[in-house]
């Protein structure tokens, strides 16, 4: 029995996604349920992020909230722990696999620029272009995503 089985499935074109074969105790159903989870995570996290950012730019009190300042920080650990088992499951690790190292990359990116639009920036207009900044930035992370380049 082969110990892994080719799939085609959103993994760029003309690339062959390699899935651990059952044998490994990993199907392609839960290859997608995970998918779809840091899917899910990962637009929850834009939504709630451009919530918090509209909410500082009308200098809303919701934005020191407690939920507001909690609810994010368990989305993205389980945004960041769905993609750490989707790169073990598919074996598509950083520095060897272009598209991941460029989401990784603009992931940094997004965190210092989101950071300086709602807690760091200096003035209420620095936070606004780090926040529009911070956009661009997700906008480059889903866009790595979906096309999933090569270097």
């Amino acid at each position: 029995m082969p110990r892994h089985r080719a799939c085609r499935a959103n993994s760029g074109e003309g690339a062959t996604l390699r899935i651990p074969a059952r044998t490994d105790h990993i199907s392609v159903n839960s290859y997608l349920l995970i998918k779809n989870l840091h899917i899910g995570f990962a637009l929850l996290s834009l939504a709630g992020f451009t919530l918090r950012g509209f909410w500082m730019l009308t200098e809303s009190a919701l934005l020191q909230a407690r939920a507001t300042r909690v609810l994010p920080h368990i989305n993205d650990t389980l945004l960041l722990a769905s993609a750490i088992w989707l790169v073990v499951i598919t074996r598509q690790y950083p520095l060897l696999v272009g598209w991941v190292t460029i989401k990784i990359g603009l992931l940094l990116l997004y965190i210092g620029f989101g950071t300086m639009a709602l807690k760091r920036g200096k003035t209420r207009k620095s936070r606004a272009v780090y926040f529009v900044v911070s956009l661009l930035t997700i906008a480059g992370i889903f866009t790595a995503a979906l096309t999933k380049p090569g270097w």
